[in-house]
C-alpha cells in the first residue's frame, strides 16, 4: 500500500474513535491522546488556533446536517504528536494535491503569564476536534491548509479567538478543557526530558 493510502486508511479508521473519545471525561480523552500520541519531526498541519467553517451535508434521511467543519491550519515543520506512524502522516502528494495529517504542538503558545488559552464553559458550544483529521495544502499558500474536523458540543479550550469571550459563538478547532490541559503539558514535559536542545514552548495559560 502507498503512503498516500496508508494515510488516508489511518485517517479514516482514526476520526470515528477520536471523535467519540473528545467530547468525554478529562480523564479518557486524556487517555486516548496519550495512547495515540507518536512524535515525529517533520511536516505536519497545526490547527490548536484554526477558526472553522461547517460543512452542509445531505444525510440518508434527506435532512441537512452539518457535523464536520472546514478549518483553516498553519503549515510548519518541526517536532509534533499525533495518532499513527509517522511515515503515515504526510505529507503525500496525489493528483496534483498534497495531503497530510494534523497533529499537535506548543508551538503557538504563549506564556502562563500572557495566556492564549480560551476556554468556553457552556456545555452547547460547537466545536471541531481536529487531532489526527485529514488536511490539503493550499495550493496558493503551502503554508496553509484546509483540515476536515468532526464537530462536537461541549465545554472547550482553544488558540483561537483571541481570548474574546464573544468568539465562543463561532467554530473553533479545540479540545475538552482537561484533554487540552494534557497535551499542553505532556508535549512540553516529553519535549524536554527526550529532546532538551529543541526550544519548546510551555503549556499555555489561561486568557487574562
Amino acid at each position: 500500500m502507498s503512503v498516500g493510502l496508508r494515510l488516508f486508511a489511518l485517517a479514516l479508521l482514526l476520526l470515528p474513535a477520536l471523535a467519540a473519545a473528545a467530547p468525554g471525561d478529562g480523564n479518557s480523552t486524556a487517555a486516548e491522546i496519550q495512547n495515540q500520541a507518536t512524535f515525529c519531526d517533520g511536516t505536519y498541519a497545526l490547527c490548536s488556533k484554526a477558526p472553522c467553517v461547517g460543512i452542509p451535508r445531505i444525510d440518508r434521511l434527506g435532512n441537512y446536517v452539518i457535523d464536520e467543519a472546514a478549518c483553516s491550519c498553519e503549515v510548519v515543520r518541526g517536532w509534533s504528536m499525533g495518532p499513527g506512524a509517522c511515515v503515515d502522516r504526510g505529507p503525500v502528494t496525489q493528483n496534483g494535491h498534497t495531503f497530510l495529517i494534523s497533529t499537535y504542538s506548543n508551538r503557538f503558545n504563549q506564556s502562563a503569564v500572557n495566556g492564549n488559552t480560551l476556554t468556553c464553559r457552556n456545555p452547547s458550544t460547537i466545536w471541531a476536534w481536529c487531532y489526527g483529521a485529514p488536511c490539503v495544502i493550499d495550493e496558493n499558500d503551502p503554508s496553509k491548509a484546509t483540515c476536515t474536523c468532526p464537530l462536537q458540543k461541549s465545554a472547550m479550550s482553544t488558540l483561537g479567538g483571541n481570548c474574546r469571550q464573544d468568539a465562543c459563538g463561532g467554530i473553533w478547532s479545540a479540545a475538552v478543557p482537561a484533554g487540552d490541559a494534557f497535551a499542553n503539558q505532556h508535549f512540553t514535559e516529553y519535549m524536554r526530558r527526550n529532546h532538551p536542545d529543541v526550544p519548546v514552548n510551555p503549556p499555555a495559560g489561561a486568557c487574562r
